[in-house]
């Protein structure tokens, strides 16, 4: 019936090329998505991991600002498998005005 249909069919090394190149076309999709979800996966865990270390560091500010604290505290706490540690000290109360710093750090590795 299509002539041509017949002589493609039977030169099966055209048929091989063509699966060949349609098969690494949709692996190199496929590590395309994977590469970009897990790019998004991880995006997501360090924004997570700054909220979480940023409203650790407002509450230990407002909880020693609130006691009047005058020296220095460390606190590490684990959630979610991540370890937080911060750590607040003061300065002198010269003008009034208690300076207050407060670093919080956590851990990267899971």
């Amino acid at each position: 019936m299509f002539p041509q249909l017949k002589k493609i069919n039977n030169e099966s090394g055209i048929v091989l090329f063509i699966v060949l190149m349609v098969a690494i076309i949709i692996m190199i999709f496929s590590v395309g998505i994977l590469t970009q979800s897990m790019n998004e996966t991880n995006y997501a865990q360090q924004q997570i991991d700054q909220i979480v270390s940023d409203q650790l560091a407002k509450g230990i500010f407002w909880n020693a600002y609130s006691s009047g604290m005058t020296g220095g505290v460390a606190v590490g706490t684990t959630m979610n498998g991540r370890t937080y540690n911060l750590t607040i000290t003061s300065g002198a109360p010269g003008s009034g005005v208690t300076p207050y710093s407060v670093v919080a750090n956590y851990d990267t590795f899971q």
